[in-house]
């Protein structure tokens, strides 16, 4: 049996955990309104330290609105951030999951490191 201060700890510290992991998914999104604007942008979610876009088609300006994303939310939030394109109707959709994406790009300390997608 556990004791009750171990316990009180135990969940202190998830509390805390779900708080922060919460700010920052709220902090990334506020970083990335900017893709409710793009009407080639069908759907966009967070998945942990990962932005998932659901691209309708691959326009013109899709590599520059990645890197744009992933600087935008390495920079609202203070984290290295990895994007994800995929199409639009690939919702369900998750990171490690072994489906097939578009490309990604990963960013951190405002700077993209890694690009995948086709230039």
């Amino acid at each position: 049996m556990l004791k009750p201060s171990l316990l009180a700890s135990f969940l202190l510290l998830t509390f805390i955990s779900f708080a922060h992991a919460n700010a920052m998914e709220d902090a990334l999104i506020e970083g990335v309104k900017f893709l409710d604007d793009v009407q080639e942008v069908e759907w966009y979610r967070v998945e942990g330290k990962s932005l998932i876009i659901g691209w309708k088609g691959i326009p013109s300006f899709f590599t520059r609105t990645n890197r744009r994303a992933a600087i935008r939310a390495t920079i609202s939030t203070g984290r290295g951030i990895r994007v994800w394109a995929v199409r639009h109707n690939q919702r369900k959709w998750k990171v490690g999951s072994g489906e097939s994406h578009t490309c990604f790009i990963i960013a951190k300390n405002a700077r993209v490191t890694t690009d995948t997608c086709p230039h």
